[in-house]
This record gives structure tokens, C-alpha cells and sequence, in this order.
């Protein structure tokens, strides 16, 4: 009998170290995984001047990676523009999102634009034809 406790003793005390060390790693791992950013604010240039783009706005207030964002576009861009494309563009110049528009469709949502960086919404109609373009930086307060 004194050889079962000893060994359940010991499971005890490897299952506690094993516990302890996976919840160190999941620690770890959240804590290194990235920031939330908070506060989140929209600045945009180009859409006043634009025939396209009504308007961008933000559907959150927080994010840990990138920011959702709703496109409205103009009678124009629905109608006579024929706008089927809208893409988003990093400062690097890669891609972050794109997505199809339908004709005759004013608003486009889900659409994924990066933190605290510069990037370019693209609209392109329905010749793949690039159209209009506007610049967007999302900005908000890093909580680690």
C-alpha cells in the first residue's frame, strides 16, 4: 500500500508540474500572440473629392488584427460607373482584401483594412479597369 502512494504521489506531483508548465505555455502564447488595439478611429483622404466612394466607415471598436470596415458607394459607382471590384492595399503593396460587388450595390461590408498603417481601398468596374482610389488609416490605442 505504501508503494501505491508513494506512486500516486508522484502522478499527482508530475500531472501538477505537467498542468503548471502547459498553463505557463498557454500563457506565453497568449500574452506573445499580439495586442488589441481599442479606440479605434477612421481617418480617410480622397472621399470628398470622389465620385465613387461616399463613404468608409468603421464596424468595430476594437480589433487584435485587422479592422472590419463598411464601403459606400456612390449612385454613380452602382449605376453608370459599373464598379464590380473593390480591393485594399498595404503601404508594402500587398494585398490585404478584395472582394466582388454587385451590380447595382451601394454597400460593401466584412471589408478588412490594417492597423496603424496607411493603405489604398481600390475600385476597379466591370473591364477590371482600375477607377478610383482612396486612402485610409486606421488609428487606435495598443493595449499589450
Amino acid at each position: 500500500m505504501a508503494d501505491d502512494e508513494a506512486t500516486r504521489d508522484g502522478m499527482e506531483r508530475t500531472m501538477s508540474r505537467r498542468g503548471y508548465l502547459a498553463s505557463g505555455v498557454a500563457a506565453l502564447s497568449v500574452g506573445t500572440a499580439g495586442c488589441v488595439t481599442t479606440g479605434l478611429r477612421l481617418e480617410v483622404e480622397g472621399v470628398d473629392s470622389s465620385d465613387i466612394f461616399e463613404s468608409i466607415s468603421l464596424s468595430e471598436s476594437w480589433t487584435a488584427s485587422n479592422a472590419t470596415a463598411t464601403v459606400t458607394l456612390t449612385d454613380t459607382a452602382a449605376k453608370e460607373a459599373s464598379i464590380r471590384e473593390l480591393g485594399v492595399v498595404d503601404a508594402k503593396g500587398s494585398s490585404v482584401w478584395a472582394g466582388a460587388v454587385d451590380p447595382g450595390q451601394k454597400s460593401v461590408s466584412n471589408v478588412l483594412l490594417p492597423i496603424k498603417e496607411s493603405a489604398t481601398v481600390v475600385a476597379a468596374n466591370a473591364s477590371k479597369e482600375f477607377v478610383d482610389e482612396v486612402t485610409v488609416r486606421v488609428v487606435g490605442s495598443t493595449i499589450p
